[in-house]
């Protein structure tokens, strides 16, 4: 056959078309999958928020990729990398951009991993995340319902799993030391885990299963089946409130939250601080507390009080209260201490008082404002003897009293001047350095310290506390700030015996950050009422011929003579010592 030109050319035409067919079909699938990818990224880049705080009970943390833990805020926004941590009394609420839902039980941390939500492309979406201890409760939003294995929980070293699409809402807990031990709940949909001892196949709505060393898991049983423990705690976040789990626009649902939160706690600090008297700064071994109105309570670091408390410090307790004004009391061992009617207006300082019982043991007491700015709103019996404040200065003195059999009792003065009506009569003044004791068959004259009973000196060891500046406080963030102290002191206590424990030394750290950020706020807070304090007492100053009242004052208010082994400062002082006992007084 006779090849012609036109058919060598339509020969090189089909031959060029093959290749370019070839060299298409070699392209396209890299280039579709680049182009979906560089898509993939712009979108996650605008998109992939990861949630904010919804809601905080307490002071929880928040402590993001290569930052400090600071106090956690309804409003703040969180990425992929954010670690939450709660105290014991404390729950924090997570609302994601797709409408999940993160509710943190107290004593629990939670590690948000990978999380990017596309809302036009749910199927592309991914949500993990880590409870590192603790309890939490997760309600899906539109990843979990639409894409199940798009996500990822964790829990120590177990894994959950969603089963089916529809979305679930599920409580797991977890306590991964010594070994781990833990459980799951489900009130809606299905979950399967896989934990370090074999796996639990299905957990379905109403169903519970444990898991715990030494043997395998057994399959899921109702509710009404698990312990009453888990029952309370399960009941404790299944009662929360939450918020609905549909997407938002996080930066736009983070602003009105925080708006909303900030107003709500603006009242309701005012309201609540309106009526407390103070809070438990420090406490050592057991101390307990009852109000009024309610039963026998625990008194912690960081246990606000209202009047009407009774602390009982039992046979080795310690306790440091802090009061609205800056009033201290130190109670001793053995101790029984009711707070009686307490007022404190920053803005009516001649309306403010304070009423004091010591029904019996030691107390040492350290004046605050009420007592510079109205001497006769103070109140104070020892059993039945009457403590007088005789000075219009800074006080500091401790009172002893055992009303077991006949009264007997002791007062020691560190600053200031004070008498006692007692049953047996009057002591006239006892001033610093001085005590003086009675007793059915004890004179009343007063003796200097140095040759006074041992009894004496016994009383006098409550000098030996250190104590927080006696300033006015506001009273809920300086109650958090104590008990942010405390728990970084505990947290540093157990790092300390396990210095090889990644975990426990990252948990210290944070603790301590958190400790540091609370003390801040609650310094400022307190300084806006110590600046109230000070306007109200300048404007009630009388003026005079060289010009008004707010003119004459000055500039820096006199300081506190320290007493021995004492720290503290008088009421309107600039500054002062910060607490030494961090979260206890031994």
């Amino acid at each position: 056959m006779r090849v012609t030109g036109n058919m060598r050319r339509a020969a090189r035409v089909f031959s060029a078309g093959c290749m370019l067919l070839a060299l298409a079909a070699f392209s396209t699938a890299p280039w579709a999958q680049a182009r979906t990818g560089a898509r993939e990224t712009s979108a996650a880049n605008s998109t992939c928020a990861g949630g904010y705080v919804h809601e905080v009970s307490g002071f929880g943390s928040i402590q993001k990729v290569a930052a400090k833990a600071v106090g956690a805020k309804v409003g703040d926004v969180f990425e992929t990398g954010a670690v939450f941590r709660t105290g014991p009394a404390e729950k924090t609420i997570l609302k994601f951009a797709d409408g999940q839902i993160v509710a943190l039980g107290p004593n629990s941390a939670v590690r948000v991993g990978r999380y990017c939500y596309l809302a036009d492309s749910p199927m592309l979406s991914r949500s993990s995340m880590e409870l590192i201890k603790g309890e939490m409760r997760v309600v899906t939003g539109r990843i979990g319902s639409a894409n199940p294995d798009a996500m990822q929980i964790t829990a120590g070293d177990s894994l959950l799993s969603v089963l089916k699409p529809g979305g679930a809402d599920l409580t797991v807990s977890v306590n991964p030391d010594p070994r781990e031990v833990g459980y799951a709940a489900i009130a809606r949909g299905e979950i399967s885990v896989s934990t370090p001892y074999g796996p639990i196949s299905r957990i379905s709505a109403n169903q519970y299963a444990p898991w715990q060393p030494g043997r395998r898991p057994l399959p899921a049983i109702p509710f009404a089946a698990a312990p009453a423990v888990v029952q309370a705690s399960l009941a404790g976040l299944l009662s929360t409130v939450l918020p609905s789990n549909t997407p938002v626009v996080v930066e736009t649902a983070a602003r009105t939250a925080g708006t909303l939160a900030s107003a709500a706690q603006a009242q309701a600090a005012a309201n609540v601080d309106a009526r407390l008297a103070g809070y438990v700064e420090a406490v050592s071994n057991s101390v307990s507390m009852q109000s009024t109105s309610s039963k026998t309570a625990t008194a912690n670091a960081g246990t606000t009080f209202a009047p009407g408390t009774t602390f009982n410090t039992g046979a080795d307790g310690r306790a440091v209260l802090k009061f609205a004004d800056g009033q201290i009391v130190v109670l001793g061992p053995g101790s029984v201490l009711t707070v009686g009617q307490y007022k404190f207006d920053p803005s009516d300082l001649k309306t403010s008082s304070s009423t004091l019982e010591l029904v019996n043991g030691a107390m040492r007491f350290v004046s605050g404002y009420i007592h510079a700015e109205n001497k006769e709103g103070i109140s104070i019996s020892a059993g039945a003897s009457i403590i007088d404040i005789l000075n219009t200065g800074p006080a500091d003195f401790t009172v002893v009293v055992d009303t077991k059999t006949q009264e007997v009792g002791i007062a020691r003065v560190a600053v200031g001047e004070i008498s006692a009506h007692t049953p047996y009569g009057p002591i006239d003044k006892i001033k610093a350095d001085q005590s003086s004791l009675w007793g059915p068959k004890t004179a009343t004259s007063t003796i200097p310290v140095a040759t006074s009973l041992a009894v004496v000196q016994a009383a006098a060891s409550l000098q030996l506390s250190g104590l927080p500046d006696n300033t006015p406080a506001a009273v809920v963030p300086a109650a958090q700030a104590a008990a942010a102290v405390a728990q970084a002191t505990q947290a540093e206590a157990v790092a300390k015996t396990d210095p090889q424990n990644a975990r426990l030394q990252a948990e210290a750290k944070a603790a301590a950050e958190l400790a540091d950020s609370a003390t801040k706020t609650a310094t400022v807070t307190g300084e806006a009422v110590l600046a109230k304090v000070i306007a109200t007492t300048l404007e009630a100053l009388a003026p005079t011929a060289a010009g008004p009242a707010l003119a004459q004052a000055p500039a820096t208010p006199a300081a506190l003579p320290v007493a021995p082994v004492a720290s503290t400062v008088t009421p309107g002082a600039a500054g002062g010592s910060t607490t030494d006992c961090r979260g206890s007084c031994k």
